[in-house]
């Protein structure tokens, strides 16, 4: 390995480079859709078509500002992480005690059971990734974000 020292240099003006984790602000268009569909107002192929029309918005404007990467923003999802723990055979949604401390607020005491040996099956994120990747096209990449094996530990012993 080489000695010599890699000098960075520090952007005062923009671009700046920055990574995106790939979840984005819900449109307020989504909001609504969504809470009709709390309420039974709508029903779920409803719910999917708005999520659809606002993932491929979002896949364009990343696109126009020059993205090489793309994501659904998250749109589908409440949670990072339990939404795919969740879609996992075995695994199953369970009420906690207490939601996660984020701000000084509580947020929604939901977490993971086991329930069975865990097992990948038909997992609900494989149908929107294909979605994801067919609004994207094939000038960007598609990625989707995942939780690691160890954070579903984690969940389980929280």
């Amino acid at each position: 390995m080489s000695n010599q020292k890699k000098s960075f240099s520090v952007r005062r003006l923009p671009p700046f480079r920055g990574d995106i984790v790939g979840s984005f602000l819900r449109p307020k268009a989504l909001k609504e859709a969504r809470a009709k569909y709390k309420t039974g107002k709508i029903g779920a192929r409803d719910l999917r078509t708005v999520e659809d029309g606002e993932i491929r918005k979002l896949v364009e404007k990343e696109k126009a500002v020059g993205l090489k990467s793309v994501t659904d923003g998250e749109f589908r999802r409440s949670w990072w992480h339990l939404d795919f723990m969740w879609g996992l055979d075995g695994v199953e949604k369970k009420l906690s005690r207490h939601g996660y401390p984020f701000h000084g607020l509580e947020t929604r005491p939901e977490t993971v059971r086991l329930s069975g040996k865990i097992r990948f099956g038909e997992h609900p994120f494989l149908r929107d990734f294909r979605f994801l990747k067919e609004a994207a096209g094939d000038s960007v990449i598609a990625r989707q974000t995942i939780p690691a094996p160890a954070q579903l530990w984690a969940e389980l012993f929280r």
